[in-house]
């Protein structure tokens, strides 16, 4: 699980590094905006489901990939600053956080509903909080397939490891996170929106 969480991290540091850039943070505050996108759903799922410190405060390897990925993005900033790019860092970081989380929920042996609701937190929480902070609009509540991509990631994997190894549904659940999120990005694909005029009378 170690190299999932590790890929989810570095992904979604990148991700946060990327919005700070966009925003004209400071060398400060872009890194701490990597930090808070790669760790913030894992700290809400572990506050909520009361699992005790998170992996932030515990990990010996977390600050140094958050590190990376910050600097990554930085030095590579007009490459990962291309919409499409962006996206395809930020699926691979959706699809590794809500998979590691099912399975690690799985593993200890959670009902359904701990499964579903790690999956989605850990996978959309940290770019949620992101988007609160620079002031905009969460992308999962207006445009964006994310966190239903991460529960049906987390869906999968229920159904498939009880069919194979564990690392292979693994790997094919984190395969289907990802597709969903790049194919309904690229089909723009949303949710429908109720739209509702108040009246002032």
């Amino acid at each position: 699980m170690d190299i999932l969480e590790a890929i989810g991290v570095f992904a979604f540091a990148i991700s946060g590094a990327v919005v700070a850039m966009e925003e004209k943070f400071d060398l400060f505050g872009i890194y701490v905006m990597a930090a808070i996108t790669a760790m913030g759903g894992g700290i809400l799922r572990d506050a909520i489901l009361n699992e005790g410190l998170p992996l932030f405060f515990t990990s010996e390897w977390t600050w140094g990939v958050i590190f990376l990925g910050g600097s990554f993005a930085i030095f590579l900033r007009k490459n990962v600053l291309n919409q499409m790019v962006f996206v395809t860092i930020d699926a691979i970081g959706l699809a590794a956080f809500a998979i590691s989380a099912a399975a690690s929920m799985i593993q200890s042996g959670q009902n359904t509903m701990v499964i579903l609701f790690a999956a989605c937190v850990t996978g959309a929480g940290g770019g949620m909080v992101r988007d609160i902070i620079v002031n905009r609009k969460p992308a999962i509540f207006c445009y964006d397939i994310y966190a239903v991509a991460a529960v049906v990631g987390g869906i999968a994997l229920i159904c498939f490891q009880h069919f194979y190894e564990m690392s292979i549904a693994i790997l094919v659940s984190w395969t289907i996170t990802f597709m969903i999120r790049m194919f309904c990005f690229w089909k723009k694909v949303h949710l429908p929106r109720v739209h509702v005029k108040i009246s002032t009378e």
